[in-house]
């Protein structure tokens, strides 16, 4: 039993208490083999490329849709669902499908450039609050999800404030840019004004509202174009558009000058003007990005194609690993004032989360089932 606000120390308990859509079976998360005795038995993972994120946000900001365009592009399923039309994987309670909304948090898992992505769809409405605190219990790292138009929300707000509780570090994804009215811009200082927080721009978007034709990558310098009749499966990789080069190369030079702050051979590197390479970057948000010092931004529009895929490079390289986590504090309820730290070890004896399935989700309360 923990004595505070903590996680689950073992990389795949986040599975315990969820609902669990069809997309996916216990092998989607370890990789299973048949032994000698034609037994099949489940091989652990390398827990270093296991990220263990949710996606929480204000109702309505695209959590599920851009959950499902996840689904497509890593494979998990053949075809994109649509909330509208209640077709989602992770909306597949009755009552979601005919609101339209998500109602209970569904955990789902995929695969992406060797790396195993468990992932958890989070309700946005404020009713279930209680089923977000649930999820953020046990989970290594968050997506963020925001509306170009209207930034930061009173449920997004609600949302981070959990996060904060559990020292959860978080991507931002400024979506919906395909919106009239969208503004990359504004929704950043929303988030760094309402959240007191340091966002750090990863990405420009190419245009916005119905202009919107792609983004441009600050860590690799490149633009990306979309096509939508490619359903964003394939894009165009390029130069910087000649009319953004004077903003997204002073906006790169912020990046860089604020991740070095977190990694002092990066800020070698700047300081003697020697070349920076992208993996140098990705070293030092990471660091930044884990200690919760920084917030990387992203954008882009889940319905029309657009960001995915970074996004989900972005999880791999910057959020962290269940051995990035630091151990969890538990008491015995046996020994007054005996604790125990809990590292995140495979091969350890179970440690469980226990409470009653009654009362309302929070610290020291989180039910395994």
């Amino acid at each position: 039993m923990t004595n505070e606000p903590s996680r689950l120390p073992v990389g795949l308990a986040f599975l315990a208490g969820f609902a669990m859509p069809q997309v996916r079976s216990i092998e989607s998360v370890s990789s299973a083999r048949i032994d000698a005795r034609g037994e099949r038995s489940i091989m652990p993972l390398d827990l270093s490329k296991v990220r263990n994120i949710g996606i929480a946000a204000h109702i309505d900001a695209g959590k599920t849709t851009t959950t499902e365009r996840i689904l497509f592009y890593t494979g998990r399923t053949h075809r994109m669902g649509d909330v509208d039309d209640g077709t989602t994987t992770t909306d597949f309670d009755e009552q979601e499908q005919t609101r339209g909304i998500t109602i209970y948090s569904a955990a789902v898992s995929c695969p992406w450039k060797s790396h195993t992505i468990n992932l958890i769809d989070t309700p946005g409405h404020v009713d279930f609050t209680a089923e977000v605190e649930r999820s953020l219990r046990v989970l290594d790292g968050m997506v963020a999800v925001f509306d170009a138009k209207e930034g930061v929300e009173a449920q997004s707000e609600t949302v981070w404030r959990q996060a904060d509780r559990y020292d959860i570090p978080r991507i931002c994804f400024i979506n919906k840019m395909d919106r009239t009215g969208a503004d990359f811009f504004r929704s950043v200082a929303s988030i760094r004004e309402r959240f007191q927080a340091r966002p750090l721009l990863l990405q420009l978007p190419i245009g916005e509202g119905n202009d919107l034709l792609g983004l441009i990558d600050l860590v690799e310098f490149k633009a990306y174009y979309y096509k939508g009749d490619a359903r964003g499966a394939t894009f165009e990789s390029g130069e910087v558009p000649s009319e953004m080069a004077d903003d997204a190369e002073e906006y790169r030079r912020r990046l860089i000058e604020t991740a070095a702050e977190s990694c002092d051979d990066l800020m070698t590197k700047y300081l003697d003007d020697a070349p920076i390479q992208p993996e140098d970057l990705r070293k030092a948000i990471r660091v930044a990005t884990i200690s919760r010092r920084l917030f990387p931004v992203l954008c882009g529009s889940s319905l029309r194609y657009i960001g995915v895929q970074p996004l989900l490079d972005a999880v791999c390289d910057y959020l962290p690993s269940p051995l990035d986590v630091p151990p969890v504090a538990a008491s015995d309820p046996t020994k007054e004032g005996v604790e125990y730290k809990l590292p995140c070890e495979p091969n350890g004896p179970l440690a469980a989360l226990v409470g009653d399935p009654h009362r309302q989700a929070g610290p020291g309360n989180t039910e395994l089932h």
